[in-house]
C-alpha cells in the first residue's frame, strides 16, 4: 500500500514539473501542425516577389512568427497554408534584427498554433522534425538530431542535421513531444551538413514593435557570419542584348549563374525585373533554369526579353534602362559527396 501511494507521488510530481512528456511520432506531428506552417512570399513596391520562405502560427489571433531577413526590405507580404488559405501580413508586432527572428501580425486567424517547448533544456542528439517550404514545395518534413549548441557573440545557436533550404526559413524545428524549441535560420556551407536554428525561448522575449513592413530596418543580423538562401547563389556578368532593326528595344539578356556552395545546385527560380532609363518598372517575367551546377563552377544563360525604347539618346549621350535578376528559390543536392567528374560523365 505504502509502494502504491510512494509510486503515484513520484508521477504526480514528474507530471507537475514536466519531466513526463507523450512521445509523438513523425507523421503525428506532421499532421496535427503542418497546417500550422505557412509559406511567405515577400513583395516589392511593384508586387513582385523579393522572397520565399516560411513562418509558423503562435496563436489564433493571426500572429506567426518568422526570421527578419525574411521580410527586409519588402512593401508587402503573403502568406498562404498547405489547405489553401490565404492571407497577407498587416505590421510587426516584435522584433530583433541581430536575433533574425520577428513575429507579425496577419489577416490570417483561427489557425492552430505550434506550442512553444523550453530551448534552453535541449540536449546533444535529441532528436527533431523541421517542416517548411524548400522550393516551394509546401509542408516539406525533415527528420535530424541536434547535433550541438553553439555560441556566438553571446547568443546561442542550435546546431541540427535536419537540413535548412532555401524556402525553409523561417519554419518550425520541433522536438519529439511536438513542440517547437527552434526556428529555421541559416545553412552554412563549409562542405559539412551544417544547419541552424534560433531558440525558441527568444522568440518569448522579443523587442515590442509596431511597424508597417516597409519600416523594417535592413541590420546585419549576428547570424549574419552564417551563409543565408541566396547567398549560395550568385548572378554576374549580366549583358544586354539590342535589336538589329530598332537600336533602343532590348531583345535578350546574357547573364552567368555561379555556385558558391560545396554542393552541386538546381532548379533555381529567376524573376527578372525590367526597368526604363527612369527607374520606372516596365516589364517582369520568370524562369526557373533546371541545370545542374556544379559547386563552386559557374553557367551562362540567356533570357529572351523584349522591351521597347530600353535605351535614349539624351543630351549628347545615352540612358539605359537596367534589368534585375533576383533569385527567389533554389535547391541543394546533398544527397551525397558527388564529384563534378560523377556528374559530368553520368
Amino acid at each position: 500500500m505504502k509502494f502504491q501511494k510512494l509510486t503515484i507521488i513520484i508521477i504526480s510530481i514528474l507530471l507537475y514539473t514536466g519531466f513526463v512528456y507523450a512521445q509523438l511520432t513523425t507523421s503525428q506531428i506532421v499532421k496535427k501542425y503542418s497546417p500550422s506552417v505557412v509559406t511567405i512570399v515577400a513583395l516589392d513596391q511593384n508586387d513582385q516577389p523579393l522572397s520565399l520562405g516560411s513562418g509558423f502560427s503562435i496563436n489564433t489571433e493571426g500572429d506567426i512568427a518568422t526570421n527578419h531577413h525574411l521580410l527586409e526590405g519588402s512593401a508587402k507580404a503573403i502568406i498562404k497554408t498547405v489547405d489553401g488559405r490565404k492571407g497577407e501580413v498587416l505590421g510587426i508586432i516584435n522584433d530583433d534584427p541581430e536575433l533574425d527572428l520577428l513575429i507579425a501580425k496577419t489577416s490570417l486567424k483561427n489557425i492552430n498554433p505550434i506550442p512553444f517547448g523550453d530551448s534552453d533544456t535541449i540536449t546533444v542528439g535529441e532528436e527533431i522534425i523541421a517542416i517548411g517550404n524548400p522550393a516551394g514545395l509546401e509542408g516539406t518534413v525533415s527528420n535530424g538530431i541536434v547535433s550541438g549548441i553553439r555560441k556566438l557573440d553571446g547568443f546561442k545557436l542550435i546546431q541540427i542535421t535536419a537540413p535548412i533550404s532555401p524556402g525553409s526559413s523561417g519554419g518550425p524545428v520541433f522536438n519529439s513531444t511536438g513542440k517547437a524549441i527552434g526556428v529555421a535560420t541559416a545553412y552554412l556551407d563549409i562542405g559539412q551538413n551544417l544547419n541552424f536554428a534560433m531558440p525558441v525561448n527568444y522568440l518569448k522575449s522579443l523587442k515590442p514593435s509596431s511597424m508597417k513592413l516597409s519600416s523594417l530596418p535592413k541590420l546585419m543580423p549576428k547570424a549574419g557570419t552564417l551563409e543565408k538562401d541566396r547567398t549560395l547563389v550568385e548572378v554576374f556578368d549580366v549583358h544586354y542584348n539590342y535589336s538589329s532593326y530598332d537600336w533602343n528595344t532590348l531583345n535578350s539578356i546574357d547573364f552567368a549563374i555561379k555556385n558558391l556552395s560545396n554542393y552541386p545546385i538546381k532548379n533555381i527560380k529567376l524573376f527578372f525585373v525590367c526597368k526604363n532609363y527612369n527607374g520606372e518598372v516596365i516589364s517582369y517575367s520568370a524562369r526557373e533554369i533546371k541545370d545542374t551546377i556544379l559547386p563552386r563552377l559557374a553557367l551562362q544563360f540567356s533570357q529572351i526579353h523584349y522591351v521597347k525604347y530600353f535605351k535614349i539618346f539624351e543630351g549628347q549621350k545615352y540612358k539605359e534602362g537596367k534589368v534585375e535578376i533576383r533569385i527567389l528559390d533554389y535547391q541543394i543536392d546533398r544527397t551525397g559527396r558527388t564529384s563534378p567528374a560523377d556528374l559530368l560523365f553520368k
